[in-house]
């Protein structure tokens, strides 16, 4: 059994320490964990065996159940070990294996606790893309909050992004699921939604997952122009993102993976900061860059 204690956890058990502040406990605990897989990584028998993706998976796992308890997670992810062949499982597992880091990686967040709750009761695969977004967003220089769900039309978007020469930009974030076909009434009616949930007055960014399956030749402007449609009426949104996951074999991890491709759209009416501040998110994910953002071990 592998288990990485959380961070709260190994504050309790270091009060000893007496840490000068959060920041450098969880500098220091970050480093611990990130040592500790390394070795466990390292190990000849599991090097020998190419175990490596394996342990990996095994440690995101327990350390999410000690998170929510292996009950929430065997409940949330039934198939993810049901292995005798290729099918379901692979998604669940790599869902499991995703949340598992985002949970790691927003430990010594003021917003985590929120978060955690946000998750346990919402959607497994929305609550992860929200959570990529977070992650995503953290590669930029720039302040990240998690804004608590509150009901309030227009306060109640997803994360509030501030950013220099541009100010707070209010971002909202949409999954949509596997089986959501594509139309133009319903790329108006999500952008609709998310437009009820941004502030009156600011440009914000909007974020949105779509299905594998909406990805097809001619699809790509078939989008635009639904976009366009659905933003003509409002000045609330300045840029959308959004995300696809193209599954492919990875063969030299044997693993199913996914890579994810990022499409950018400009509103006519966003400001030339607000797109260049999108831009220079789009350059960081292109090129890998993520020094702001925290990187799980596992």
């Amino acid at each position: 059994m592998i288990e990485i204690p959380t961070f709260a956890a190994w504050m309790e058990m270091n009060r000893a320490q007496d840490f000068p502040n959060e920041a450098t406990a969880w500098a220091v605990y970050n480093d611990r964990v990130y040592r500790g897989m390394e070795a466990l990584l390292a190990h000849p028998e599991v090097a020998a065996n190419r175990q490596e993706a394996a342990v990996a998976e095994i440690a995101a796992t327990a350390f999410l159940e000690s998170v929510f308890g292996a009950a929430w997670v065997k409940e949330r992810f039934p198939l993810a070990d049901h292995r005798e062949e290729l099918g379901p499982w692979v998604q669940q597992a790599w869902q499991r294996q995703e949340l598992a880091r985002r949970v790691f990686e927003f430990q010594s967040e003021p917003w985590f606790a929120d978060f955690v709750s946000y998750t346990e009761t919402n959607d497994v695969a929305s609550a992860i893309f929200e959570a990529d977004v977070l992650q995503t967003l953290m590669r930029m220089p720039a302040g990240i909050a998690r804004v608590t769900e509150s009901g309030v039309k227009g306060q109640d978007f997803d994360i509030l992004l501030n950013l220099a020469h541009v100010g707070d930009v209010p971002v909202e974030v949409k999954y949509k699921q596997d089986d959501t076909p594509f139309s133009e009434a319903t790329v108006r009616n999500t952008v609709k939604s998310a437009v009820k949930q941004l502030p009156r007055g600011q440009a914000g960014w909007l974020f949105i997952h779509v299905p594998t399956a909406w990805i097809r030749p001619g699809r790509g402007d078939e989008y635009d122009e639904a976009l366009y449609k659905a933003l003509r009426q409002t000045s609330r949104i300045g840029v959308v993102f959004t995300a696809v996951d193209k599954p492919f074999h990875d063969e030299e991890a044997g693993k199913i993976r996914h890579r994810r491709f990022w499409d950018l759209y400009k509103d006519d009416g966003a400001s030339q900061e607000l797109w260049e501040a999108a831009l220079l998110l789009r350059n960081l994910l292109e090129r890998g860059w993520d020094f702001f953002a925290p990187r799980a071990p596992f």
